[in-house]
Order: structure tokens, then sequence, then C-alpha cells
């Protein structure tokens, strides 16, 4: 076993989780794609009204709506990181950089407004 490869990162940072989040997701979209045909014959089955005898058909259905259940979870947690990545906590987010600039212009037109060389700030 080579311990290169399987070194994980001491510091977990929030790129790090959105990475592994995403390839989660990833791999939860490949078996819920492999479940596409089955889907499609339960569905005919359920048309033409056949009852199958064994619990096949529930069986199946039973682990879609875990898997989609868990793909639903993980987009949530992907969706709650990039938030905070944004800044945005609860409803509303603050772009600080924006802010200030704003700050900056409204410093200059007072200045521009009064004549001032200087508005301490």
């Amino acid at each position: 076993m080579n311990e290169q490869n399987n070194r994980r990162p001491v510091l977990i940072t929030l790129q790090n989780e959105l990475e592994q989040l995403q390839r989660e997701r990833d791999e939860i979209a490949e078996l819920l794609a492999g479940f596409k045909e089955d889907l499609f014959e339960l569905q005919r089955k359920l048309r033409a009204q056949e009852r199958a005898k064994s619990g096949d058909d529930g069986k199946l259905l039973s682990e879609v709506k875990f898997w989609l259940k868990a793909a639903r979870e993980t987009e949530k947690e992907i969706e709650a990181i990039r938030r905070k990545e944004a800044g945005i906590a609860g409803e509303y987010g603050l772009d600080l950089e924006q802010a200030g600039h704003e700050i900056g212009c409204r410093l200059a037109g007072l200045r521009a407004c009064c004549g001032a060389e200087e508005v301490s700030g």
C-alpha cells in the first residue's frame, strides 16, 4: 500500500468538502442511471397492469427512492457550502468589496459637494 496515495488533507477546507460531495453526487448519478432500464421495464408493467410475482419491483423502487433521497441531501450540502463560500447567511449576503466601493463613491461625492479635500472615514 502506497502511503503517498492514501494521504488525506490535514486541513479540511470548504473546497475539499465541496469536491468530495460533487464526487459523491456523480457516483449517485451513475447508480441512478443504472436503474434506468429497470425503471422503464417497471413502467411498462404498470401501464400494462401486470403484477410481478416476486418482490423485485418493490425492491427496485425502494433502492431508487433511497438513492434519490441521497442525491437530494448531497445537493443540499453542496448548496450550503456554496452559500457559505459566497458569504450568504440565511437569506442575505454582504459583498464587502462592493460595499467599500459604494462608501468610497459617497465620500467622494461629499468631498466634491462640500469642497473639502479630505473627509475622514
